[in-house]
Parts: C-alpha cells; sequence; structure tokens
C-alpha cells in the first residue's frame, strides 16, 4: 500500500511553515501595508466627496439664496423707481397745470385790456363823428331834404373821413 515517508511530510511542512513566516515578514507585510494604505486613500477620497458634495450643497444653497434676495432687492428697485417717476410725474403735471392756468389768465387779462382799449378808441372815433356831424349839421339849416342828405353824406364819409384825435 502507500508507504507515508514521515521524515519528508515533516521536513516539507517544516519547509511550508518557514515559507509562510517569510512571506508574512517580507511578501505579506508589505502587501498589506499597501492594501492598507490603498484603503485608506480610498476612505480618505470618499470622505472628501462627501464634504466636497455637503460643501457644493452647502454653497448652491447660499447661491440660490443670494439669487432669491437679489431678485427682491431688484423688485424693490423696480417698484422705488417706478413710484419715483409717477412721483415726478404727477409733480411735472401739476407744474405744467400751474403754467397753464397762469398763461390762460395772463392771456384773459390781456384779451380784457385790448377790448377796453378797443371800446375807448371806438368811443373816441365814435365822439369824434357825432362833432363832425353836429358841426355839420350846425352849419346848415335843417329841413327834412337836407336832414337826409346829411346822414346820406354822413354815411358815405364815415369810412373815408380822417379822424382827428387830440
Amino acid at each position: 500500500m502507500l508507504d507515508i515517508n514521515w521524515m519528508a511530510v515533516l521536513t516539507q511542512s517544516i519547509a511550508f511553515i518557514l515559507l509562510v513566516v517569510f512571506m508574512a515578514k517580507v511578501a505579506f507585510g508589505p502587501i498589506g501595508a499597501v492594501v492598507d494604505a490603498r484603503q485608506r486613500e480610498i476612505k480618505d477620497s470618499l470622505d472628501q466627496v462627501a464634504a466636497d458634495r455637503r460643501a457644493m450643497e452647502q454653497t448652491r444653497a447660499e447661491y440660490e439664496q443670494r439669487l432669491a434676495n437679489i431678485a427682491e432687492e431688484a423688485r424693490e428697485h423696480s417698484a422705488r423707481e417706478i413710484h419715483r417717476a409717477q412721483e415726478e410725474a404727477t409733480a411735472l403735471i401739476g407744474k405744467a397745470k400751474d403754467e397753464a392756468a397762469a398763461y390762460r389768465e395772463r392771456t384773459l387779462t390781456e384779451i380784457d385790456q385790448e377790448r377796453k382799449k378797443a371800446v375807448a378808441e371806438i368811443r373816441a372815433e365814435m365822439a369824434d363823428l357825432a362833432v363832425i356831424a353836429a358841426s355839420k349839421i350846425l352849419e346848415r339849416e335843417i329841413n327834412p331834404a337836407v336832414h337826409r342828405e346829411l346822414i346820406n353824406d354822413f354815411i358815405g364819409n364815415v369810412g373815408s373821413t380822417p379822424v382827428v384825435r387830440s
């Protein structure tokens, strides 16, 4: 049957144990250290990614808040400018109305003065014409025919008779 050489088994077992111890000291230690270092690097990278993600989320939230604040400020500024423009327009309209009223008042005063001046001129001219007519009537004896002739003559000469003003 099988014959087992116990000496060979023992020698090979000792050699195997020595090989495992040697490998543990020489090869497995550095390989384990590389594996451990790589695990630490991966863990650190994952931690850094998580921290970066949290920072990115926080920054995004801050930017969204800033944008909301900017939009609100823009609406407020726009509303203030619209209100200011409306006040300015109201003031300009009020000023224009005041100026128009003053101009109208000045114009009405000037028209009234011109009307009074024209009435005074017409009265003076009528007085001069009445004096001329009276002097012509007094120059002649009055009878109906002469009276009619004087009236017709007076009417004909009204536009052509120069008015003498004193």
